[in-house]
């Protein structure tokens, strides 16, 4: 056990001293860098739906969320992807530099802090958010990861947003989670996972890329 728990260490101290990252490209341009180096958690993610403006967009944040971490950070707020457009995430064993995220204050200066606790759906928010027009026909999207899986996603009667994301965490900080998922209305307003239409693993090296349709 003790043998285990120095292998553990050493691990540890290697990834700190080699700082490995995830790098985000959109059509080959670099739009981040982030530094997985003391961090818990970093989600990578574009999302959209048929009500809402832009179809699709890109996030990314994560944080440290221990007392004395860096709390949570944002390294691209809602960034509108268009259709065509090739989102490449990749997670790389080191990375020479990164970039800084800044926290939600830091990016909304003139807003008031929030100090909401209770995020629940109520009657009256289901029932404003049942009355959204439709801003958009349909939606399309294509998942491919550089070992060669692929999934598409479409839009239908009951499937009316989308979710792709690429999600690291410290507990299994070689590797990183891909996902695409759609949702119909009420999967939203339950917060449940909605129907499941891709997942791989991601190894140092790997990476996976994401593209709007239509």
């Amino acid at each position: 056990m003790l043998k285990t728990m120095r292998k553990c260490a050493h691990f540890s101290r290697h990834l700190e001293a080699t700082m490995p990252g995830i790098s985000i490209q959109l059509d080959g341009i670099h739009i981040a860098t982030i530094s997985l180096s003391g961090m818990d958690v970093v989600d990578v993610s574009a999302h959209g739906a048929l009500d809402q403006k832009p179809k699709a967009a890109l996030g990314a944040m994560g944080g440290n969320y221990a007392e004395g971490g860096c709390g949570h950070l944002i390294w691209v707020s809602d960034q509108t992807l268009l259709p065509g457009e090739v989102l490449s995430v990749k997670l790389n064993a080191a990375c020479d530099s990164s970039d800084q995220g800044k926290t939600i204050q830091e990016l909304f200066p003139d807003d008031e802090p929030c100090t909401q606790t209770d995020f629940t759906i109520n009657d009256e928010m289901a029932a404003e958010i049942r009355a959204r027009p439709r801003l958009h026909d349909e939606f399309a999207v294509q998942v491919e990861t550089s070992q060669g899986q692929r999934a598409v996603a479409v839009s239908n009667e009951h499937n009316t947003s989308f979710s792709f994301g690429v999600l690291w965490d410290f507990t299994c900080p070689t590797q990183a989670r891909v996902r695409l998922t759609t949702h119909c209305l009420n999967d939203v307003l339950a917060r449940q996972t909605g129907t499941n239409h891709f997942e791989a693993i991601l190894s140092f090296g790997d990476s996976a890329s994401f593209m709007l349709a239509r």
